[in-house]
């Protein structure tokens, strides 16, 4: 066998030995000699390029720069003469009535939230607000009917197919809806305004479009980001990007052009405007065939002579409350704040990269080939600057490469100093070497104007990091120009249709909306404030539940619970927002038996508090309840470690105490559990969907005795504190002790959901199992449908 192998092994073995003669041989050193100096001079060809295509772009960057300041100087030297509503004029001035359009795919998250803090925060009365829902969309939809019921300026406006389709068909279906309502009503709005789902908006917005609108057919309010934490490079880098985008570039564009592109928020258009569109297009006022339907509106308004105007403007306004120094009651905080729109835009690279790759794809792209090139010079110089990037981001990343392999080259010469000789990239006495010493002076222009605007717009905290931002955004700027390509170019080989390249969206808390000194957010730190502010319950329904817990305490979210009010996912979504510990979605079964010892059942049931794992020497405890610091301690004596909280839905937390410790209770519908997954007729998302509908029938014997009316709350928690010493049952002991009714420990005995659950059962109810799967099952493993 040895002998074969080095048989075999001897051809390759003579072909390695010539490889080596070759490499130690001069016809080597002449042929990689000459392949590096080929790639060498490809290199120093490249560097050329780049560099006079960063300098023409540069240049034009600069001049934009320039024409801003002196702008900005004339503005400062004509404001006494400019008509600037004061605000005392805003809030005199009779209201026009105003149609809100606000798309919604996949919304149910952020929908209701934003609604609701609109509503409750926007300092104008005449306006409603219309949503556009798809019919496979139910979550959102559930969303809007049910902030809708709460306040009729709410209108759900239904578009009439499945979705996604673009934002474009979206609109123009809530159009439609407005039409129909003003056709109901005998009466038009005067302006229709555009706001996405996750927008948190300025309360004096609505009241700056009235001011405005007798000037211009379209405007534009500014749009900036909410604020981050100012280590977060992704997220940041739009903090800059819009920061500097609306204080300097948008008011140059409106000064040299007269025309504004919408933002696709913050967006007001006449109602005039808005007819003259639906007439063009046959009542399809925006261009489904485009993903930026926003700037592609803006275009046509210019083409057809209506005015637009960029509105910025600072008012003073009540950010915050705080206690008085010298006397008694509260003192209001005020802060001069730019009027503006403020969302979360994307945090991680790969979602931003999917944002930008549609605006790329809209604006670049397909505002190349549907807009052409029309207008005057002023004009088709910014179609240009809105398409530049086509070439300027692959150039940057072919800029930031070259460095890259230079300062690779220059560290290996300095260590083996034999390895240079090659030519260097740009002759230091040529023109292109004056050409990338003025690049460099650019940049250093460009890295100034980054921090100056992102530092006025947002604080000098967030100023410190701007310029290695401004390397970030580089690389997803490249990336989505890249993606922007390659679904274009797709596009046009195949003929699909480019739908809404949905980015997810996230609304922020009320920690988050003070942070943004946001209006009215200070005062919603209570957790009927927190409900309130996010449509979860009404006004009405809140002063009934407390109410009645002045006349029979009962903790309010329990109360809310034992209403249906609100439910228990949002009940832990909003102590989440109130407390600013972690929500999360528990699964008790996945704890490990081990971790249950280091906490007793009788602690954690008296505590509703469930340990689901373990990190860095903490234990993590989920909680359904705020506890306090005295029960957090004795949470961490028992565990003999740190604790950390975060919330869960009760019945997660109930489910997990009641079974966690008695596993064996559940075995014949974990067992059915395992074989319909082995026999793959279950994903792993239906099964964890099946145990969270068994978990939701879950509730606790005490809650469902409260509810029953069979004791109070205060002699529950009594009850609650003696089994913790004495370690009974709470029916055995509320039995013993007669403090409540044998009828009422039968019903609660009924009502308690009973082992096993029939976990069969309930996926065949879920829709997961089919009866061919049914059948299967009873063919090959007929006893765990013994308690289907």
């Amino acid at each position: 066998m040895t002998a074969q192998l080095i048989s075999a092994a001897a051809p390759v073995l003579a072909e390695l030995g010539q490889l080596g003669d070759w490499l130690g041989s001069d016809d080597f050193r002449n042929d990689a000699g000459a392949a590096v100096r080929l790639y060498w001079a490809i290199l120093s060809g490249l560097t050329a390029y780049s560099a006079i295509a960063i300098f023409l772009s540069s240049i034009d960057d600069a001049f934009i720069d320039l024409y801003y300041w002196i702008y900005r100087a004339q503005r400062l030297i004509t404001r006494p003469f400019r008509k600037v509503p004061s605000l005392k004029k805003l809030h005199a001035l009779p209201q026009k009535r105003f149609a809100v359009m606000v798309p919604a795919w996949q919304e149910s998250d952020v929908i209701a939230r934003m609604l609701v803090h609109t509503l409750k925060t926007m300092d104008y009365a005449q306006y409603d607000i219309f949503v556009g829902t798809y019919p496979n969309d139910p979550d959102t939809i559930a969303e809007v009917d049910r902030v809708a019921r709460q306040y009729p300026q709410v209108i759900r406006a239904s578009v009439g197919h499945a979705g996604p389709t673009s934002k474009a068909d979206c609109l123009n279906w809530v159009i439609a809806n407005i039409t129909k309502v003003e056709e109901e009503r005998g009466q038009k709005y005067d302006a229709i305004l555009m706001q996405d789902s996750e927008d948190v908006i300025h309360p004096l917005s609505f009241k700056l479009v009235n001011a405005y609108l007798d000037r211009a057919d379209m405007l534009q309010l500014p749009v900036l980001s909410m604020p981050r934490k100012w280590t977060a490079l992704v997220a940041c880098h739009y903090m800059d990007e819009f920061a500097e985008w609306h204080t300097k570039d948008l008011p140059v564009r409106a000064s040299m052009t007269g025309q504004v592109p919408s933002a696709g928020v913050a967006s007001a258009f006449s109602r005039r405007a808005i007819q003259l569109l639906c007439d063009e297009r046959d009542n399809q006022p925006f261009n489904t065939d485009s993903l930026t339907e926003d700037y592609d509106i803006g275009q046509r308004l210019y083409e057809a002579g209506f005015k637009s105007e960029f509105v910025r403007y600072r008012a003073r306004t009540a950010v915050a409350e705080r206690k008085a120094r010298l006397r008694p009651g509260m003192v209001t905080t005020y802060k001069r704040q730019l009027v503006c729109t403020r969302e979360f835009f994307p945090d991680k690279a790969k979602f931003s990269i999917r944002q930008k790759s549609r605006w790329m794809l809209g604006i670049s792209f397909m505002g190349w080939k549907q807009l052409g090139w029309v207008g005057p010079a002023a004009h088709r110089y910014f179609l240009y600057r809105d398409r530049k990037a086509i070439w300027t981001a692959p150039t940057g990343m072919l800029a930031y490469a070259i460095v890259f392999q230079w300062v690779m080259y220059a560290a290996l010469v300095s260590l083996v100093p034999s390895t240079g000789g090659l030519p260097p990239l740009i002759d230091p006495n040529s023109w292109l070497w004056t050409i990338v010493q003025i690049n460099f002076i650019f940049l250093v222009n460009r890295v100034l104007h980054r921090v100056i605007f992102t530092g006025a717009a947002h604080g000098v905290k967030y100023a410190i990091l701007a310029p290695v931002r401004m390397v970030i955004a580089n690389y997803i700027g490249f990336m989505a120009c890249w993606r922007a390509g390659r679904r274009w170019a797709w596009h046009l080989m195949s003929g699909t249709r480019l739908t809404w390249d949905k980015t997810a969206h996230a609304y922020p808390s009320m920690e988050e909306l003070q942070a943004a000194g946001a209006a009215n957010a200070a005062k919603a730190r209570r957790l009927g404030d927190i409900l309130l502010s996010w449509g979860m319950v009404g006004d009405a329904e809140l002063e009934a539940v407390v109410a009645e817990q002045r006349r029979q305490y009962r903790p309010l979210g329990l109360a809310l619970l034992d209403n249906a009010l609100v439910t228990e996912d949002e009940l832990a979504t909003a102590f989440s927002d109130l407390t600013g510990l972690p929500r999360i979605d528990l699964d008790p079964l996945k704890t490990e038996p081990a971790l249950l010892k280091r906490i007793p059942q009788a602690l954690a049931a008296r505590l509703t508090a469930y340990p689901y794992g373990r990190e860095n020497g903490s234990i993590h405890v989920a909680i359904a309840e705020p506890i306090t610091e005295d029960q957090r301690a004795m949470l961490e004596k028992a565990a003999g470690k740190p604790v950390k909280l975060a919330f869960a839905p009760l019945s997660d937390v109930a489910f997990g105490i009641r079974f966690g410790w008695n596993r064996a209770e559940l075995d014949t519908d974990l067992r059915a559990d395992r074989v319909l997954t082995q026999m793959t007729m279950l994903a792993g998302e239906e099964s964890a969907n099946v145990w969270k509908h068994i978990r939701r029938q879950w509730t606790r014997a005490g809650d469902l005795l409260v509810r029953r009316g069979a004791l109070s709350h205060d002699q529950l928690m009594a009850a609650l504190d003696r089994i913790y010493t004495t370690g009974e049952r709470l029916g055995d002991h509320l039995r013993a002790n007669r403090i409540v009714r044998p009828v009422d420990i039968a019903a609660l005995d009924a009502a308690q959901p009973k082992t096993p659950f029939g976990f069969v059962h309930v996926a065949t109810r879920l829709g997961y199992l089919k009866d061919a799967d049914l059948a299967e099952v009873a063919a090959k493993q007929p006893e765990i449908l013994e308690n289907a």
